[in-house]
């Protein structure tokens, strides 16, 4: 087992000392990366945490100019990414070319290529989905634990394969708009009204309800709890049964994904745990309905609308430049929510499952008290004590068990006890030169301001915070302050969402509230997009002017969302 002994003072964890921050890593710029990661993760997470292994990948496969993609330290057992940015102006003349001739490839044949890859995501998550892995003797599991961790660093690098053309299609877009007078914050008018798979998801989660009323169960969901109440109460009458039968059918379908969306497998799915899933539907129910079709017909007639009177007012010799930027954003843009089904969802989901199954057997010959404490090995140690026991069960148990148990004990003391210690965004060097990755800054909104320390808002006054103009209008009303998937059953029909950040297991929420804002984040986080898509308003990014929304704002305050400007402002306690 390979395990040291380092002091929790210290900012390193002992379960992944190949990844702690070391002296020669203070030369470089790392983030703390709280769109995914905001607690610290596993031990088992950080040893399987592939995407910054996708991101090079992608980057050698485009020949991308400007950086090798990024690599990630752990640093009081977070997650620090930071890119790896090629300075020699010499390679990245000669990047260039090769870069935008493959960029436009892949942009020009989208459909075809995007349809290639969510055939390979299908078909490799499918065979996994379709192993009883409790049924497998000890060595075929093994060989299905491996190839999850391979396929899950295929579905990163399929990830990134597709997103890095999406954001470049999206930003060329922008550029092309900018020349025709048109700002970012309009755009989302182009973009809208395409089918994602978790808006599909979504729907899904508003038919139930819906159903819920047509059966005549309204009643019945009130005080509903925990899982035990749902199935006893449903469970109890014919229309009852015909709901958990539904239910039942859309978990199946849709349940391997988890509440907290974090790339960890640490993390139960919905198929485990259905309450996050049952309580969304409960406050559907409350909110009384919504109107997909309605709502998708009126936003894709906007949509076209305004394309089609862009069009007309463009000169003629510069329409066609317009409408090949506008295909390829439309093309591409969609696969900024789909990867989440495929890849933070349904892999991560997928890879839980073989891990579980590999921590059920070790629970059973008593390594530690349940199955969900193999979360607390690393990917290494565990198929090297299951490989073990193959080979001689009796031996592996006599080596292996006591030193494991004690390990496993101390790692979770020291996991939950990371939670309390807060870590700055920002550790390392910053570099001399603008970081350009188009990632760091649409993503994380990681602008060169902010990871220089001189994010100011233009206006700085008490009570206002100020940020990207993530979606716009502007509505006011009632706050509710979350910082993360623990408080999604607090989040009313009508409110106004204030979080640090927001993930794809989040989207179910944007249906019911009024408008949204975010400390971190930029114009292609999932904030952003959602509130686009739902059609409220959103500002983004608040720490990218140097003030958290969230250290601002109260559950129970009186806020309005400026989300044409960017602007967040309380009005009242």
């Amino acid at each position: 087992m390979n395990s040291e002994n380092l002091e929790f003072s210290d900012h390193q964890v002992e379960w992944l000392p190949e990844r702690a921050y070391r002296e020669a890593d203070a030369q470089r710029l790392w983030f703390h990366d709280n769109l995914h990661n905001n607690p610290p993760i596993s031990p088992m997470g950080a040893s399987v945490y592939h995407w910054p292994r996708g991101t090079r990948v992608a980057s050698e496969y485009f020949t991308f100019p400007y950086s090798e993609g990024f690599d990630f330290v752990l640093y009081y057992g977070r997650i620090f990414p930071g890119p790896v940015p090629i300075a020699d102006p010499e390679v990245i003349q000669a990047k260039e070319p090769v870069f935008g001739a493959k960029l436009k490839d892949m942009l020009d044949n989208w459909p075809k290529r995007y349809a290639d890859i969510v055939e390979e995501w299908t078909a490799s998550l499918s065979y996994l989905k379709g192993i009883d892995k409790k049924t497998l003797p000890t060595d075929r599991l093994i060989t299905v634990l491996k190839d999850a961790v391979k396929i899950s660093k295929r579905s990163w690098e399929l990830h990134f394969v597709a997103m890095y053309p999406s954001i470049f299609a999206y930003m060329t877009f922008e550029g092309v708009c900018q020349k025709h007078g048109i700002e970012e914050r309009q755009m989302r008018t182009f973009l809208q009204g395409f089918e994602t798979k978790m808006y599909e998801i979504d729907r899904g989660l508003w038919r139930l309800a819906d159903l819920a009323g047509e059966l005549e169960l309204v009643e019945e969901f009130n005080e509903i709890s925990s899982q035990e109440e749902m199935n006893e109460r449903l469970g109890s009458s014919t229309k009852g049964k015909l709901w958990l039968g539904k239910f039942n059918d859309f978990l199946a379908k849709y349940g391997r994904r988890t509440t907290a969306a974090l790339f960890d497998p640490y993390y139960k799915t919905w198929i485990e745990d259905p309450m996050p899933a049952f309580s969304t539907i409960q406050t559907y129910i409350l909110k009384g309905g919504f109107d997909f079709e309605g709502h998708t017909k009126k936003i894709i007639e906007e949509r076209d609308e305004y394309i089609s009177k862009t069009v007309s007012e463009i000169a003629e010799e510069d329409r066609e430049e317009f409408l090949q930027a506008l295909k390829h954003a439309q093309y591409s843009y969609p696969f900024n929510e789909d990867h989440n089904f495929y890849v933070e969802q349904w892999t991560y989901s997928e890879l839980r499952y073989a891990i579980q199954e590999c921590g059920r057997r070790l629970a059973h010959w008593e390594f530690f008290g349940e199955a969900d404490d193999v979360f607390f090995m690393t990917i290494d140690e565990l198929e090297e004590v299951m490989e073990d026991i193959v080979l001689d069960k009796k031996i592996a148990l006599a080596e292996h068990q006591p030193r494991v148990k004690s390990m496993v004990e101390r790692r979770k003391s020291v996991w939950q006890a990371l939670h309390d210690v807060k870590v700055p965004t920002i550790i390392g060097t910053v570099p001399e030169g603008r970081v350009d990755d188009p990632v760091f800054i649409k993503i994380w909104g990681m602008t060169n301001e902010v990871i220089r320390g001189q994010a100011v808002p233009e206006l700085d006054v008490e009570n206002r915070y100020e940020g990207f103009p993530g979606a716009p209008g502007i509505i006011e009303g009632t706050a509710r302050v979350i910082f993360g998937h623990e408080g999604f059953s607090q989040v009313m029909p009508g409110d106004v969402l204030i979080a640090p950040f927001t993930t794809p297991a989040w989207t179910p929420l944007f249906s019911k509230i009024k408008g949204v804002a975010t400390d971190s984040g930029g114009m292609l986080a999932h904030a952003a997009i959602c509130a686009r898509e739902y059609n409220i308003p959103a500002v983004v990014g608040t720490i990218t002017r140097g003030k958290k929304v969230t250290e601002g704002v109260k559950t129970g305050q009186k806020v309005r969302i400026n989300g044409t400007k960017g602007v967040v402002e309380i009005l009242s306690d």
